[in-house]
């Protein structure tokens, strides 16, 4: 969870409801600094404008009214508006993940609630209680509830002993690289949905170490790919692994280890060189979900492993649909190989295409009684899984 920092905005805006409707003119082409719309404002009339207003302020008269959350996601989701976004007026602390789940990018205090709480009392309150005041936002499912009994729901949760319980997963991959700071690492297939951590982590810090595995065996798109994302996402501490060209020459002279003996092949050009680059942390940032297998059902946020090791898991409440609608809202590039069929992307020689019904990582291996390529840390060391993994289709 972000400090609360009080001296972000100092600007106030105009009022809408004041403005010359001359001012929101389609044909107008000069920036608006600031505009303060109501609760309940409607939209229609600044709609066309919106890409010159630099900064909104969504007034809130009251910490139970709620509209004002609404707008926010109109104006990021419906209207696609990119300016800077606040939350000004009556908020009390517990609102505050809320409205940063909303889209907003601030949160200005009124000065009565700031006289009632001050910014140590802020971040106390948001480690005690990192849940949306709204349980429909947070983990559980379930209708709308009040303030009080989502901080019952959160003590009650708590017990599940994931001190990550509740965070949403920028907020949990904020806490997790803040936590571990230099100790921690993400290692990316650049598969399907990796572009999704990718572009957290390039919006929380662009320099963390990220390991991609370049077996020698990619698509040739998965290569493109790569080079696409680290330059859309300004990422600066991107490293290629590669296998040893020795060992290579020892084990794989004529590149065909695949054909006969995969786990060799993935042993040579996956574990063995993940392992050297990266044995020395003690945090791995992971793209796994609950979703994905019953074993993963019951998965924490935040993962301690026997031996000490620590998997952080940002992504394990999402469903398919949070991917893709994540995907969408930040206009995220495919993989390029995601619309040809290829649903789980791994090496060229042991990816084939899906057919409609399949489950997603019936491409990998196929046929050869195959479901993973080993990297997987168990106690320390890294150690194969045997269970087949099943996704949903996004």
């Amino acid at each position: 969870m972000p400090k609360l920092n009080l001296s972000l905005v100092k600007a106030t805006g105009r009022a809408a409801n004041d403005s010359d409707p001359v001012l929101f003119d389609a044909t107008r082409n000069d920036d608006i600094e600031a505009l303060r719309l109501p609760a309940d404002a409607d939209l229609t009339d600044i709609v066309d404008a919106l890409p010159r207003i630099q900064s909104i302020f969504i007034e809130f008269a009251a910490f139970t009214d709620g509209r004002g959350f609404s707008l926010a996601r109109i104006l990021k989701s419906r209207h696609g508006y990119t300016g800077l976004l606040v939350a000004d007026g009556q908020l009390i602390p517990d609102q505050f993940a809320f409205a940063l789940q909303c889209g907003f990018d601030a949160v200005r205090i009124a000065d009565s609630e700031l006289g009632r709480h001050t910014p140590e009392a802020w971040d106390a309150a948001l480690e005690a209680f990192d849940l949306t005041y709204q349980r429909g936002y947070a983990v559980r499912s379930g209708p709308g509830t009040s303030i009080f009994d989502a901080r019952l729901t959160a003590m009650e949760d708590r017990k599940t002993d994931d001190p990550f319980f509740g965070l949403s997963a920028q907020a949990a991959l904020r806490q997790a690289i803040a936590q571990h700071d230099g100790d921690i690492f993400l290692a990316s297939s650049l598969g399907a949905d990796s572009a999704v951590l990718l572009h957290m982590v390039s919006r929380i810090q662009p320099d963390l170490p990220i390991y991609f595995l370049d077996t020698g065996k990619h698509f040739r798109q998965t290569l493109a790919y790569r080079d696409q994302l680290i330059g859309d996402l300004g990422l600066t501490n991107f490293i290629s692994v590669a296998p040893d060209p020795d060992e290579v020459k020892a084990n794989d002279p004529d590149g065909q280890l695949h054909a006969t003996y995969a786990d060799a092949c993935c042993a040579l050009r996956k574990v063995e060189p993940l392992q050297r680059a990266v044995g020395h942390f003690g945090a791995q940032i992971t793209g796994r979900k609950r979703y994905q297998t019953p074993e993963r059902a019951s998965m924490p946020i935040y993962e301690i492993r026997e031996g000490g090791t620590v998997k952080v898991n940002p992504l394990a409440y999402w469903s398919a649909k949070d991917v893709t609608n994540y995907i969408r809202r930040y206009d995220l590039p495919a993989h390029p190989m995601f619309a040809l069929g290829y649903l789980s992307i791994g090496c060229q020689p042991c990816t084939t295409r899906v057919a409609e019904g399949e489950d997603p990582r019936a491409g990998r291996w196929r046929n050869q009684g195959k479901t993973e390529c080993g990297i997987h840390m168990v106690d320390g060391k890294w150690e194969p899984l045997e269970r087949k993994q099943t996704f949903e289709a996004f």
